[in-house]
């Protein structure tokens, strides 16, 4: 019997201790748990949306503006260069039907331009870093939303002389990469062979410096400001789309996209329209576009 109560105690003692160390695990858990539900309760709150939208806006402006001068500074370098690389980007256009003549239609050449370096130098915005397969080093929302604009605010004064004289890693390190990234991208989708003169490095900065403030202030916010594109065939939607080659003729309708110029941007209930280049269908007869879809109609390859 003695020996029976020894072995009743140690229970009691073992049970006892169970006991105190589950009643602290619970604790530490609805600690862990009220404050995640906390950092969900801001989830939709976190960065100052009004301050972050206004610079967003304007960044936006300016990343299509950069790569519009950066587009017309490689076409002047483009005809010094020749045949090789007017073939290079007319192989690089071929996935959306179209040809181009470099002396016949310059504007149309400079927009077939824009919208490859575009497509080059916002592929991936999405991830978190600017880059496939990238890490979030900063977990809290919070944090991450103060970290990317403090980022926006250093560098967006960033001068060009700034960057002849320190290199870009002396301002920002990962700028730096993405910028080293996109001029790899570039000179490899245009085959380029020679070195850049001084005014075409200062456009390509320009438009890196552009971009790379946009995909900061997209991330100053929780949840972060989501990019969309629009491939060749859509149909084309006034909501979300401009049509930047409809100035040509008023009876032209826009009817299905040719290639995107400009990504688009979501703004929680508003959007930033993308910039693209349309087949048309001519209004002549006055017919309703939704009745051509309706019946099948394919637009021609205007």
């Amino acid at each position: 019997m003695a020996e029976l109560e020894k072995k009743l105690n140690k229970l009691e003692i073992y049970c006892h201790s169970l006991n105190s160390e589950l009643n602290k695990n619970n604790s530490q858990y609805q600690k862990q748990h009220k404050s995640l539900s906390t950092v969900n309760y801001h989830s939709i709150k976190v960065g100052d949306h009004e301050k972050v939208i206004k610079h967003f806006l304007v960044s936006v402006s300016e990343a299509r503006s950069s790569i519009r001068i950066l587009s017309r500074a490689l076409a002047i370098q483009l005809r010094q260069m020749g045949g090789k690389v007017y073939d290079r980007i007319s192989s690089l256009l071929q996935p959306y039907d179209i040809k181009i003549s470099f002396s016949r239609n310059p504007r149309g050449v400079l927009l077939y331009l824009e919208a490859l370096l575009n497509r080059a130098f916002f592929e991936d915005f999405e991830t978190i870093e600017f880059q496939k397969s990238s890490s979030n080093s900063i977990l809290n929302p919070i944090d991450h939303c103060e970290s990317k604009f403090a980022m926006f605010s250093r560098l967006q004064a960033l001068t060009w002389d700034e960057v002849l004289n320190k290199g870009t890693k002396h301002f920002s390190e990962e700028f730096s990469k993405f910028c080293d990234r996109k001029m790899s991208e570039t000179v490899s989708m245009l085959g380029w062979s020679r070195a850049w003169p001084e005014p075409l490095l200062q456009a390509f900065f320009g438009a890196s410096k552009a971009v790379w403030l946009v995909h900061l202030l997209a991330n100053s916010v929780h949840p972060a400001l989501p990019i969309f594109r629009v491939d060749k065939g859509v149909r084309f939607d006034p909501v979300y789309m401009e049509d930047i080659g409809g100035d040509k003729a008023k009876n032209l309708i826009p009817t299905m996209v040719r290639i995107m110029v400009t990504p688009g941007f979501y703004i929680h209930d508003n959007v930033v329209k993308c910039k693209v280049l349309c087949r048309y269908y001519n209004n002549n007869n006055g017919c309703n576009i939704n009745d051509l879809y309706d019946k099948g109609f394919t637009p021609s390859p205007s």
